[in-house]
């Protein structure tokens, strides 16, 4: 029995940081298109060529760089730290828990503004 949670145990690990690669991936790519789209556009119709279409792909380029933040320090140092099994102590204490939960919920509300507007 024991044996099948050292498997499991190891197996989790692996699928996390799996999933932590694939997701930044996949925001970063966000970012890159929302980059582009919320640029303002030429238009020869209007007297001022540099005139937004809609604000639309700003507000998700802001939320896609939020969630970006919010995926990159949070995520990542609690795969290091419940995972690998990294030591907290009170040396990094302020780095671990309380600035990873403030990072965490200010980019999660900042997120969430952008999606409700």
């Amino acid at each position: 029995m024991d044996l099948f949670v050292v498997i499991d145990y190891k197996l989790i690990i692996i699928v996390e940081i799996l999933v932590y690669l694939f997701v930044l991936i996949g925001n970063i790519l966000n970012i890159c298109v929302f980059t582009k789209w919320s640029r303002p556009r030429n238009n020869a119709n209007h007297i001022n060529n540099n005139i937004r279409i809609s604000n639309s792909p700003l507000y998700l380029h802001a939320s896609s760089f939020t969630n970006f933040i919010e995926i990159v320090y949070p995520v990542l140092t609690r795969i290091i730290f419940d995972g690998f099994e990294h030591p907290k102590t009170k040396a990094n204490e302020v780095l671990t828990c309380k600035f990873r939960y403030y990072v965490l919920h200010t980019s999660d509300l900042i997120s969430l503004k952008d999606k409700v507007i």
